[in-house]
C-alpha cells in the first residue's frame, strides 16, 4: 500500500469510527469490530472471524481496522509479514 492510500483511508476510518463510537462500545461489546472503506463490515467474537469477513469483500481493501468493541482502534500503520 502506498502512503497516499494510507492517509486516505485512515481519514476515512477515523471519520466513521467517530461517527459509530458509542453505537460501537455499547451494541458490540465483548466482539470484534472490522471496520473498512468508512463502514463497519462486521462484528464477531473472534479477531479472525473479523478478518475472514474483511477478506470475503470484493475487492479486499487493502487497509482495514480490526480491534475490540471496548478499546479505541489504532489506527497507526501495521504490516502484516
Amino acid at each position: 500500500m502506498d502512503m497516499a492510500t494510507y492517509v486516505r483511508e485512515t481519514a476515512i476510518n477515523k471519520q466513521a469510527y467517530a461517527k459509530l463510537r458509542e453505537q460501537i462500545r455499547r451494541d458490540y461489546r465483548g466482539q470484534y469490530v472490522a471496520l473498512a472503506n468508512g463502514r463497519l463490515i462486521a462484528t464477531t467474537p473472534t479477531f479472525d472471524e473479523a478478518k475472514e469477513a474483511v477478506q470475503r469483500l470484493d475487492p479486499v481493501p487493502e487497509y482495514f481496522l480490526i480491534f475490540p468493541a471496548d478499546m479505541e482502534p489504532a489506527f497507526e500503520l501495521i504490516y502484516d509479514f
